[in-house]
């Protein structure tokens, strides 16, 4: 499976008994389904080991929007977490799957005051 946002390939990692999810040797994007995003959420310490990507390069490739799902191929709908507004991801319709450039998902497992601000700084995705 090719990475939909770089030249690297998504590899199937796996954390616990319940998460398995495809991270790109090369970015660190993550793309998983919503009942393994889940599992992640209440996983302990599963930010650190799954979303070990450069988050700097995350935060430049959070702005690359259109791109096709790595399982289905086809576009993938970009869209943002409802409770941190500042956290932008993509959707696929077909399959479900979601794509987390480095650094999402440790952002999304927690809220803090921080991310109420960058949440006013930056605000929800446009859609287009």
């Amino acid at each position: 499976m090719k990475c939909p946002k770089c030249p690297g390939s998504m590899q199937t990692e796996t954390y616990g008994r319940k998460i398995a999810l495809h991270r790109c040797d090369q970015c660190g994007g993550l793309f998983c389904k919503p009942d393994v995003l889940l599992e992640m959420k209440r996983e302990w310490m599963s930010e650190i080991v799954l979303d070990s990507g450069n988050k700097k390069l995350g935060q430049k490739h959070d702005a690359l929007g259109d791109i096709n799902c790595p399982e289905c191929g086809i576009r993938m709908d970009q869209t943002f977490d409802q409770a941190q507004k500042h956290i932008w991801f993509e959707t696929c319709a077909q399959c479900e799957g979601m794509y987390f450039d480095a650094g999402e998902f440790s952002d999304l497992k927690y809220e803090t005051l921080m991310d109420r601000l960058r949440d006013i700084v930056k605000g929800a995705r446009p859609q287009l």
